[in-house]
């Protein structure tokens, strides 16, 4: 006689995981025990291989099915209450392979004069993205489960979807690191009350194939800004186009912390002409108080931007001027290599941010933030001061509540109601008013 605990099925989600971009998973231990040269290292096997632990997934699992299938949380993962129970999910480590560990530099920019602070220099070791991995994630089904069985499908395929699409995982993903996706996933059940499926799962045959929604699945209080942006003219970041101008193998990319930082700073911008503080700044990027040791993690998250090769690296020679006679400097002869975009057609790439949890205040700020974006005030990486890195966009679709919206390069919405987005920039207003009176 079966009791509540027997297992009566299974679901299995299956596939090849790809990192599309380099991801950090700390070791967690002090870095003069493993390496006594670099800040921060990534996890390994003792045998040095690189590897996702299924607690890093599980974790980013669950967060995520709080935003899609939300009352299907604690059945999936269980809670630990007077009456949670176990979850239902086994999740396995996922072993990289064809892995790159590189190290990385990193630098803190002072919000106010824009330069490095002094002593704020640092590295840590990444692993570039390309490599590859199997999931594996089996759920096993109860009798208890047996009136829940809807709710844990629609749950596992929301769980796909995301991972098809990609997910975030590890460290610095507000930065654009840990982009993850498993293109090939595939979700099967096994009916162990079915001799036929019992024997599949016995000797490894595929169960019942279950249908995975094709488009992302987006969280109803998630703001999503997809944006085709191309460069006006060139863009410059130094080390990385270094590297790559000696090295044709390496990617030509802008990181995501250049893209958040540059995006923070607009937005104090905007806050400031407003007549706001910067506290809605800090609420939606985060913070670091090195005086008080207080921080929190931000909300807006960024992808890096990859170029491919329709964009041209040149050598441009530069010299270095003396201020009192205006003339060339002897021996000041020097070159950058920035990306420029191609004459004739504009070659866009893609610009991607999210807000997690975002309100109607947040989002109309964020708005006032596109609108920069589209009408090119806003310039990323070196030399900016000489006319580099001015990005601009082409079009946008913004997602928010259940609604899609698509803005055209002359800022006219051409798809969903227009007055949805202003009512968002209302809300800033309201909210400024609001902290103004006190």
């Amino acid at each position: 006689m079966l009791n509540s605990a027997s297992i009566i099925g299974r679901y299995t989600l299956t596939g090849t995981v790809k990192l599309t971009s380099p991801l950090i998973i700390r070791a967690g231990v002090s870095n003069d025990i493993l390496n006594d040269t670099v800040d921060d290292i990534v996890v390994t096997y003792h045998d040095g291989q690189p590897f996702i632990p299924g607690t890093s997934l599980a974790g980013v699992l669950r967060q995520a099915l709080q935003g899609l299938v939300p009352d299907a949380e604690l059945v999936l993962f269980g809670s630990i209450d007077d009456k949670g129970t176990q979850s239902v999910l086994q999740i396995n480590d996922i072993p990289l392979e064809d892995t790159n560990i590189v190290v990385r530099d990193g630098i803190r920019i002072d919000d106010v004069r824009g330069v490095t602070v002094d002593g704020a220099k640092y590295d840590f070791e990444v692993i570039e993205s390309g490599a590859t991995g199997r999931l594996r994630i089996d759920c096993v089904i109860r009798r208890y489960h047996e009136q829940q069985g809807d709710k844990i499908e629609k749950a596992l395929a929301a769980l796909a979807n995301a991972l098809q699409h990609g997910i975030a995982i590890g460290a610095r993903t507000v930065n654009g690191f840990g982009r993850v996706a498993c293109k090939d996933i595939a979700l099967e059940h096994y009916d162990f009350t079915k001799p036929d499926h019992v024997k599949a799962w016995l000797i490894g045959k595929d169960g019942d194939s279950v249908a995975i929604p094709k488009q992302a699945l987006v969280a109803d209080r998630d703001l999503v800004i997809n944006m085709d942006a191309y460069l006006e003219d060139t863009v410059l970041i130094k080390s990385i186009f270094e590297e790559a101008w000696e090295d044709t193998s390496v990617a030509l990319f802008v990181p995501g912390t250049s893209v958040k930082g540059v995006l923070r700073h607009q937005c104090g911008r905007i806050l400031q002409a407003i007549g706001m503080n910067d506290a809605l700044v800090n609420t939606l990027f985060g913070y670091s108080n090195d005086d008080d040791k207080d921080s929190r993690k931000g909300r807006v998250m960024v992808d890096e931007i990859y170029f491919d090769k329709q964009f041209n690296q040149e050598e441009q020679p530069r010299i270095r001027v003396d201020r009192f006679t205006g003339g060339a400097m002897n021996g000041a002869l020097f070159q950058d290599h920035p990306v420029r975009n191609t004459k004739g057609d504009t070659v866009t790439f893609p610009l991607r941010m999210t807000v997690k949890n975002c309100n109607d205040a947040e989002a109309g700020l964020v708005m006032l933030l596109v609108k920069d974006l589209m009408t090119g005030q806003i310039t990323l990486g070196a030399n900016r001061t000489i006319g580099y890195g001015r990005v601009q966009g082409k079009s946008v679709t913004v997602q928010y509540h259940g609604e899609s919206y698509t803005i055209d390069g002359n800022g006219k919405v051409t798809s969903g109601d227009a007055s949805h987005l202003e009512n968002l920039v209302s809300a800033l207003q309201q909210c400024i008013k609001e902290t103004v009176n006190g």
